[in-house]
């Protein structure tokens, strides 16, 4: 069979929904929203066939070049049906094909072969299904049964977005659409090539509209022309972006019965009638229960990434502040605001972290073995027995791992011995009182000004917002700008304080341990709980007061007699370790190291249990 020789052909775009889902397999497809056309007639052509591209080495295409291409292929979207054509994609001139590379493919299927010769560096590699003279790539359509997300997207071939509207199996649900791993080879430039991610709706998405899970938000503003950068850089890195997915409204804190506008999503684990916590509610369950799903982006200000972590019982991390760029992240309070993302697998996501964080995260040089501080204050408000043993013993295995003993400290005890100069004498409770909640709930409010105002302009009505986001508002917009100010300063003076105090034993070195909240029944039809109104410094405002990553990790299990199955069910529990700014991948080495070497888990099951 000849070669044929072809400049690049670019794609060109198919208008959405012209192809109903197919079967193949027993699994649902769907064409993808670009198509190619390729330089050889596709008279004879069946129906599904699968591009390959040969590596630029090789000139000779044998049946051990093809075992291993087979081998390699460990994707849920191509399977043995999409052999039935195959198209070789080759830069060499001449490129043969052996005979008993001809006989392995014959006996997967194989009833009609192509090669063309060129870069086509636009030509999506994997499954595709044949539309009159075109082909388009093909994406595997799995139900959103646990109502994670708000929008399915394919990417277009500008790199803006199209929603998919197909709708789920189950009732009230989407279909999500997820391309094929194959379709772009992993390399230095892409390293996340083959990577599906799913988006918290609080990060604009270019053609895509925003609701930040409130109605009015998203009937008054049209799509944003641009996506945010955050998640622009793991496009030019090569992850495929398959939907967004729902929150908290406005990032705020709701329980499942105070999601008024968007129901919130389903917890998987336990008996699946637990909260997901928030705000990233819809990233944190949708990582706990696809195992389609690589990584899903959320945000967190003072928790909202760490909670789902926790409740869902999934890695989460928050990075170093300032590491990821903000453009077009809808703010919350700036000084605290960070991308965050959650994972199932603790070596995947120290990799995803590498690509995503790229040279933008430089840390000093380790100065010696990390010191290990153990807050009495916040682990001393776990009433969970079980929690505080899963904590304990985790804390014995980081001691073993570091070769080093933990330390208990009090920061309450600590700055009431000898408070800072700036506090005058006054005691922690009484200096760091509204400091947080101060700084914080004026910034939040203050950004949905525009909001407001833009809402009452075009409607001649407030916006409609849920209970807990009307009460913090209402609470914030009495904060004034001079207490928010004096707020800040406190909170700088706390900073201080606690690198020099706290941590001065080996000052950038040292680990903080964050038992995130206690962990107990919390049913999605629970009454809500008392509204958000944080006092002092809790200790999910610590790493965002100052700066430094947070990786959540899973540990363990506290059973409970669950009254929806009238079962034993087993609720996640996770544990937080904080360290000091840029030390983010040295965080992910010390957690590996540690749960290595306990002979822990690395990776959490997607489903009702972890492990």
């Amino acid at each position: 069979m000849g070669i044929v020789a072809t400049k690049a052909i670019p794609p060109k775009p198919r208008a959405p929904s012209l192809v109903e889902p197919f079967d193949v397999g027993g699994a649902l497809y769907s064409a993808g929203s670009t198509t190619h056309q390729l330089p050889i007639g596709l008279k004879g052509a069946p129906s599904l066939l699968t591009v390959i591209r040969v590596d630029d080495g090789v000139s000779d295409v044998t049946s051990k070049w093809l075992e291993d291409f087979l081998a390699k292929a460990n994707d849920d979207v191509f399977s043995q049906e999409f052999l039935q054509g195959v198209v070789l994609v080759s830069a060499k001139p001449k490129l043969s094909f052996s005979k008993d590379a001809e006989r392995l493919l014959a006996n997967q299927g194989m009833r009609w072969k192509r090669i063309i010769q060129g870069d086509y560096e636009n030509l999506t590699l994997g499954p595709h299904v044949v539309l009159g003279n075109v082909i388009a790539p093909v994406y595997k359509l799995y139900d959103d049964t646990h109502r994670a997300f708000l929008h399915s997207l394919w990417t277009t071939e500008n790199r803006t977005f199209e929603e998919v509207r197909i709708a789920g199996c189950s009732i009230e649900t989407l279909k999500i659409a997820v391309p094929s791993r194959l379709a772009s080879p992993k390399s230095d430039r892409l390293p996340l090539a083959g990577w599906r991610v799913a988006v918290k709706d609080i990060f604009e998405i270019a053609q895509v509209r925003t609701t930040v899970c409130n109605k009015a938000y998203y009937e008054l503003y049209d799509a944003p022309a641009k996506t945010a950068a955050c998640i622009e850089r793991l496009i030019g890195a090569g992850a495929a972006v398959v939907g967004t997915t729902k929150l908290a409204s406005f990032a705020a804190t709701e329980e499942p019965v105070e999601c008024i506008d968007y129901q919130a999503p389903w917890n998987p684990r336990a008996d699946g009638y637990q909260s997901p916590a928030g705000s990233s509610s819809g990233s944190g369950a949708a990582c706990s229960a696809y195992e389609w799903l690589d990584i899903t982006i959320g945000s967190d200000t003072s928790g909202s990434g760490r909670r789902p972590g926790h409740w869902n019982g999934c890695f989460a991390m928050r990075p170093t502040h300032g590491v990821l760029p903000v453009e077009g992240y809808i703010p919350s309070f700036r000084r605290f605001d960070v991308p965050t993302f959650f994972g199932r697998d603790l070596e995947h996501c120290k990799y995803f972290a590498q690509s995503w964080y790229g040279s933008d995260l430089r840390a000093p040089k380790p100065t010696g073995t990390p010191a290990i501080i153990y807050p009495t204050d916040y682990i001393s408000l776990i009433g969970n027995e079980t929690q505080v043993a899963l904590i304990g013993s985790f804390v014995a295995d980081l001691e073993k791992y570091l070769g080093v003993e933990h330390k208990k400290v009090s920061c309450v005890e600590l700055w009431d011995k000898d408070p800072p100069a700036e506090a005058h004498g006054a005691s922690y409770q009484e200096y760091m009182k509204d400091a947080g909640r101060n700084s914080f709930f004026y910034d939040d409010y203050h950004s949905f000004d525009k909001f407001r105002e833009d809402y009452l302009k075009k409607f001649d009505r407030q916006p409609y917002v849920s209970p807990p986001v009307r009460w913090q508002w209402e609470l914030s917009s009495k904060i004034t700008q001079e207490e928010r100010n004096e707020a800040l300063k406190r909170l700088d003076v706390y900073k201080k304080w606690f690198l020099e105090q706290v941590a001065k034993e080996r000052e950038t070195d040292a680990i903080v341990i964050i038992p995130i909240e206690e962990i107990s029944p919390r049913y999605r039809d629970d009454p809500p709980l008392k509204p958000f109104n944080p006092v002092g410094v809790p200790n999910l405002f610590l790493s965002p007061i100052l700066g430094g990553p947070e990786l959540t990790i899973p540990i363990g299990y506290s059973a409970f007699e669950s009254k929806v199955t009238g079962k034993t069910e087993n609720l996640p529990v996770a544990i937080s370790l904080l360290a000091c700014p840029g030390r983010d991948l040295e965080l992910f080495d010390i957690a590996l190291g540690t749960l290595k070497q306990a002979g822990r888990p690395l990776a959490v099951k997607a489903g009702p249990e972890m492990f």
